[in-house]
């Protein structure tokens, strides 16, 4: 069966989590729930781009009544998080009944940082988050995640727990949508949804859409949107411009 990437689709995916009794869970209630053997989703969403793109499906999320956790990053070129705008999105997000993480860019840190050099970055990134926001953070998320992340060493962001600790990407099954494919199936058709296990899924809410498109057009719509954006806050800002 083929699966694009509209929202129809994604509908259809919490739907049949649904129907097949998957419970919601963030990222700290997973170890116990895994031990006590129920049947739950990690539904995670991390934010590389648009931020309206996020709200569209934290309103699909809601509809199904799947809290689910959006990691957005403190320093992007693509939103600014302390910008009005952007902060009344992520509050939209909030008051939708979600929770946020942080999702950490290593590329703004030195090559050289050491695992003690990132774990304390993080913890200054959740420091600003948690103030920005009022919300507690349980979770960190690697943008871009190199193959020391992908070790998944618990000390490059403890205290907080990262997302490719083997806790969440081996002991439960994961499943990714990154650059817009599914690396590792379609999680209604992978083993562990079958066989009703626990499953963690990675949604990057830029890849969907009304319309399934190629993911470089996707991605040149949203370059397009972000400059016609910029066009109009210069314009706002500066009568030279207008």
């Amino acid at each position: 069966m083929e699966y694009p990437f509209t929202f129809a689709t994604y509908r259809r995916l919490l739907g049949a989590l649904q129907e097949a009794c998957y419970s919601s869970a963030a990222m700290s209630e997973a170890m116990p729930m895994l031990q006590a053997r129920k049947r739950f989703v990690l539904l995670r969403h991390d934010v590389d781009f648009d931020l309206q793109a996020a709200i569209k499906l934290a309103e699909i999320d809601a509809e199904a009544r799947y809290p689910s956790t959006f990691f957005f990053l403190l320093g992007s070129l693509h939103y600014n998080l302390f910008s009005p705008e952007a902060s009344q999105s992520v509050r939209r997000i909030l008051d939708l009944g979600h929770r946020v993480g942080l999702h950490f860019d290593c590329a703004n840190y030195s090559p050289s940082a050491s695992v003690a050099d990132l774990a304390a970055a993080c913890r200054r990134e959740v420091d600003i988050l948690q103030g920005w926001f009022g919300v507690n953070i349980d979770a960190v998320s690697y943008h871009r995640p190199n193959a020391r992340v992908l070790s998944g060493d618990p000390e490059l962001s403890r205290p907080y727990p990262h997302t490719y600790l083997p806790l969440y990407t081996k002991d439960i099954h994961y499943c990714s949508d990154s650059r817009g494919t599914w690396r590792f199936g379609f999680p209604l058709e992978t083993q562990a949804f079958r066989e009703k296990k626990p499953l963690h899924i990675l949604i990057h809410p830029i890849w969907w859409t009304e319309t399934d498109l190629p993911p470089i057009n996707k991605l040149q719509a949203y370059a397009a949107l972000h400059v016609r954006r910029m066009d109009r806050s210069v314009a706002a800002n500066c009568e030279v411009y207008r």
